[in-house]
């Protein structure tokens, strides 16, 4: 844990409480740790840790274009693609989520018929991609099969045996 000044994810733990640092405005305490409960920069001011959004800007009629880069969580997973929630288009945060399908083919560009979906991704995780096509009716189609795309954040789980890949 770092004292600030980078970007965090919601549910990604951020210190840990004492007598001397508390939670301040997007955070939280859980189990005796300060999580971030927004997207955004966070920092420890005068001992409290504090997330702000870097674009305090939530847009709800946000249109989603081409090659936009994406921040989703991951809901429901298959063994041919991954139904997300996208939450955030480039540093804007949307108030209501948008569905998005990232397909077996789009996850990366080599070794695609030995992928296995249910071990690269798992529910809630948060997941970096960018706008592949307008999809169907449903959702956006995204894919994370370009370089710094992929995982971002996995969920606290210490029984997991899940690997996270980022995805080249």
């Amino acid at each position: 844990m770092s004292s600030g000044g980078e970007v965090a994810v919601p549910g990604q733990c951020l210190a840990t409480v004492d007598e001397t640092i508390k939670a301040g405005s997007g955070a939280y305490v859980r189990d005796g740790s300060i999580f971030a409960s927004i997207f955004g920069k966070w920092r420890i001011s005068q001992n409290i840790v504090e997330v702000t959004r870097a674009n305090k800007t939530m847009a709800s009629d946000q249109v989603l274009r081409l090659n936009d880069i994406v921040i989703c969580r991951v809901i429901k997973i298959t063994s041919r693609q991954v139904m997300v929630d996208i939450v955030c288009v480039g540093e804007t945060v949307l108030k209501e989520a948008f569905p998005g399908t990232i397909r077996l083919e789009d996850v990366r560009t080599q070794d695609i018929d030995k992928l296995v979906m249910e071990e690269v991704f798992l529910p809630g995780m948060l997941v970096k991609a960018v706008v592949l096509s307008f999809g169907d009716t449903r959702s956006y189609f995204l894919s994370t099969a370009k370089p710094g795309l992929g995982v971002v954040h996995q969920p606290i789980d210490q029984d997991s045996q899940t690997t996270v890949f980022e995805t080249k």
